[in-house]
């Protein structure tokens, strides 16, 4: 054993492990995990909020967009906790590694973009509220709740766009040294 070791209690040496790559792992899989709860409770607030507002409002496409993709993105974002509190809990991935690195990265991409999209509609047409923009005048607290959904819908894009970046990361880590983690300072060669 290297001299470099750890003392265990006892004094005697303990063996080299992959401790820091499996603590990288776990900080990651954590990271994960809260980005993907908080893209979650903004998605599912997002769209409580777009199917509760006026109906005048809910008559809008672009607020029936903005409601069915931050739906979809709730659904997604409920699975993807799920599956990120599995792999903080158990240390392996629901699917095989390379397919949940590619399963992840790739629908954190496609729906980031759907609700990215469906909040830009919602929030030009948000714009217009309660002034003429041929819906007539809606009250105040409907034009609010609107813009709250949107602000929400935002939000939640961010989540998982951050998310997104963070799967993209691991992808990266696994295309180039096969581990879906980041390598430990200290087992660098460099």
């Amino acid at each position: 054993m290297p001299p470099s070791s750890p003392l265990r209690n006892g004094g005697e040496r303990a063996a080299p492990e992959e401790g820091g790559r499996g603590k990288a792992a776990r900080r990651l899989g954590g990271l994960l995990l809260l980005l993907r709860l908080a893209a979650l409770c903004l998605a599912a607030a997002a769209a409580v909020l777009a199917a509760t507002d006026g109906a005048a409002l809910r008559a809008a496409a672009p607020f029936r967009f903005l409601l069915a993709a931050n739906a979809i993105v709730a659904v997604y974002s409920a699975f993807e906790a799920g599956a990120a509190a599995w792999e903080v809990a158990t240390g392996a991935t629901l699917l095989p590694e390379a397919m949940q690195l590619w399963f992840d990265f790739g629908h954190d991409q496609g729906f980031g973009y759907m609700a990215l999209a469906a909040a830009a509609a919602a929030a030009r047409e948000a714009a217009t509220c309660g002034g003429g923009g041929g819906r007539g005048t809606l009250s105040s607290a409907a034009c609010l709740q609107g813009d709250i959904a949107v602000g929400l819908a935002f939000t939640g894009f961010a989540f998982v766009a951050a998310a997104a970046l963070a799967s993209g990361f691991r992808l990266a880590c696994f295309l180039a040294t096969g581990s879906r983690s980041p390598p430990s300072p200290a087992s660098s060669p460099y």
